[in-house]
This record gives structure tokens, C-alpha cells and sequence, in this order.
């Protein structure tokens, strides 16, 4: 038993710091951008398509003009511009995953002109949707 809560005190310690620094690669990144609503540790169910796919927990950042995701490990990101996001809603699953909590649902069109989605398993879903349809409605 004391071995064991050795294990998840270690784990919870990596946890804390591989967050610590995706949101200190953001901020270093992006200097003097505005943050409208930031989340680590989110879990992006799936991003299937054009030969990327993101599936982990990572740093979620909304800005004015972008949503950014990126993971903690592999270190792959993700940015998707507010104005090519075409709905956001919650669902309970995505991608043959069920959440445990509802899920930022995200349709968008890619740089190429694909129509992508992806979504993130995470507390305060719905207030992240409205965040992203308001920032919609002024740009």
C-alpha cells in the first residue's frame, strides 16, 4: 500500500510539471496574447484527418482569435482559427469515446479546406462553447 501511494505521488508529481511547462511553452509562445479561458489537462478524444491526429491530455487555450490545444506528451499542438470554426457544441461522445464528463465538440475547416472535427473531454464544457459562439458573433 505505501509503495503504491509512492507510485501516484511520483505520477502526480510528472503530471503537474509536463502541464506546468505546455502552459509555460503557450505563454513564452505567445507573449502579450490575450487568454480568454485556459484548461490543463483536457483529453482531445480524437482528431481524425489529413494525416494528424491528436488523441491525450493537454493545455487548451481559447483566445480572441484562436483556439489552441496542445499535448503533453507526444508534444504535438494544434491551433484553429475562431473564424474557421464552424460549430461548437457539447456532445457525450465523439469518435467512439464516451466522456465522463461532456465534451467540447469543435467542427471546423483546416487550412486546406477540409471539414475537421474534434472534440475534448473536460469540466466547464458548456461555458466554453459559449465563450466560442460569442467571440464568433464580434469577429
Amino acid at each position: 500500500v505505501g509503495f503504491g501511494i509512492l507510485v501516484l505521488i511520483a505520477l502526480w508529481v510528472v503530471v503537474a510539471r509536463v502541464a506546468r511547462k505546455a502552459k509555460e511553452r503557450w505563454l513564452m509562445e505567445n507573449a502579450g496574447t490575450e487568454v480568454v479561458m485556459s484548461a490543463n489537462g483536457p483529453n482531445c478524444a480524437a482528431f481524425p484527418g489529413e494525416n494528424f491526429k491528436l488523441r491525450g491530455n493537454g493545455l487548451l487555450v481559447l483566445t480572441p482569435d484562436y483556439l489552441d490545444f496542445i499535448m503533453w506528451a507526444p508534444e504535438k499542438s494544434l491551433r484553429i482559427p475562431i473564424k474557421n470554426i464552424l460549430t461548437a457544441d457539447t456532445v457525450r461522445s465523439f469518435a467512439g469515446r464516451w466522456g465522463r464528463l461532456p465534451m467540447l465538440h469543435i467542427v471546423f475547416m483546416s487550412e486546406t479546406g477540409g471539414m475537421l472535427e474534434t472534440a475534448w473531454s473536460m469540466a466547464g464544457a458548456k461555458s466554453w462553447v459559449e465563450e466560442i459562439r460569442r467571440l464568433k458573433k464580434i469577429g
